[in-house]
């Protein structure tokens, strides 16, 4: 490496690319698609310089959201300028030499959004792209690929599955693993939330701003803490309580967030670890507070991305009647 004497340093932020994609999408005039052009050559060179053990981390974070926005909008579908096509050319060559480099992800990152819809192929895609962008290149690229990618994976189905396999087996079932803490409010603490009527509205505004605009990052992170603090509030509630805070106004706006495709935005790391532990306590349904985990997980999975796999035997009526609609908007 050799370092420049006089470095060339030009000020950005992903909040700053993002509001150039939604005026793009909200309005191409020759001004805004000039600027969605450069802003585009930013993030593709943002891309080849990121560190390849923290892409999944960055794609989930506002660099990523500004990414998705631009993908989402119908900048590739514009004639590319001579410079544009060379650099495609440039990348799409390097792309061409196999998937068995660690930078190829750097790589298929920096160019898709140099590709129009449908125009753009990764040989093997679900072996040589990572699982967390493999679901946005198919929607882009392979859309065929969509309806099997959205199944539950094996291991989401078997992560609330039942542990009468192993008791039929006749081996001791382990003790349960210890449940994280997902917020710093716990206990009574939290439970005081659910009749807090600055909580219940604060999250009722931002679940109605997400489903206005689902890409404003700020409304995005702010439903996150709020996902961790619906979680908490589940794995506190007292067995006798659940179903009656279920049928409250609070259960109401706890199926709203569902309902609102939050779910489906990508995780951060911290997210996925716990989702993750959750997940793992939940393996066997008959535990102590299984009922409560599974509430404080399901905001952590999109609709269709988790299974029970036999463990619906054990959660109450009042749950498994209504989890068939508790994704769909009413």
């Amino acid at each position: 490496m050799e370092m420049e004497r006089r470095p060339q340093i030009t000020p950005w932020s992903a909040a700053r690319l993002g509001t150039i994609f939604m005026d793009y999408a909200h309005e191409a005039t020759p001004s805004r698609l000039a600027e969605a052009r450069l802003a585009r050559q930013c993030l593709s060179k943002f891309w080849l310089s990121a560190p390849i053990d923290a892409l999944e981390l960055l794609y989930g974070s506002a660099v990523g959201d500004s990414y998705r926005r631009m993908i989402g909008t119908e900048l590739a579908s514009q004639p590319l300028l001579r410079d544009e096509e060379v650099w495609r050319d440039h990348l799409s060559e390097r792309l061409s030499g196999g998937f068995d480099r660690p930078e190829m992800a750097n790589i298929v990152l920096a160019v898709m959004p140099y590709f129009r819809r449908g125009k753009m192929k990764v040989r093997n895609c679900e072996q040589n792209l990572p699982s967390w962008l493999l679901e946005d290149y198919a929607s882009l690229f392979e859309p065929e690929l969509l309806p099997r990618l959205r199944q539950p994976s094996p291991l989401e189905r078997r992560a609330l599955a039942p542990a009468g396999a192993v008791r039929a087996a006749g081996v001791e079932p382990e003790a349960p693993p210890p449940l994280p803490q997902l917020s710093s409010f716990t206990g009574a603490q939290a439970l005081q939330l659910t009749g807090s009527e600055e909580f219940l509205t604060r999250l009722n505004g931002l679940v109605n701003l997400f489903e206005i605009d689902p890409e404003d990052g700020a409304i995005r992170q702010e439903l996150g803490s709020f996902r961790r603090q619906l979680g908490q509030i589940w794995l506190d509630t007292p067995e006798e309580r659940l179903q009656p805070l279920f049928e409250s106004s609070f259960g109401d706006l706890y199926r709203k967030f569902l309902r609102s495709g939050y779910a489906a935005t990508p995780l951060g790391e911290e997210d996925r670890q716990l989702r993750s532990q959750l997940a793992q306590y939940v393996r066997n349904m008959t535990r102590p507070k299984a009922t409560q985990v599974v509430l404080a997980v399901l905001p952590f999975y999109p609709p269709g991305k988790i299974g029970f796999a036999g463990g619906e035997q054990f959660m109450p009526q009042w749950l498994l009647g209504a989890l068939p609609s508790l994704y769909v908007k009413s």
